[in-house]
């Protein structure tokens, strides 16, 4: 279990997630999902490249920290009580 990645968590190159579902809340902030978008400090635009095996957010895997953008880059904080397989 990993912990749920939201809407402005960091990613590891520095920048965050960028966008996020529009009706799921995790702690009050848009959940991350595979396809959101992404701020890249070194690359630029980005977007969630993998999530979870299990659990689907509005039809998409739901981004956890750890996961990986499209750059490379791994989400590097999320939630701090709400995890996901």
């Amino acid at each position: 279990m990993q912990n749920a990645a939201r809407l402005s968590d960091s990613i590891s190159h520095g920048g965050s997630v960028t966008s996020g579902s529009g009706d799921v809340f995790i702690n009050g902030i848009s959940a991350a999902r595979v396809g959101d978008s992404a701020n890249c400090s070194i690359h630029g635009g980005s977007s969630v490249a993998c999530g979870s095996g299990s659990v689907t957010i509005n039809g998409a895997p739901a981004a956890r920290m750890g996961d990986s953008t499209g750059c490379g880059a791994a989400i590097s904080s999320g939630s701090g009580d709400v995890l996901i397989g």
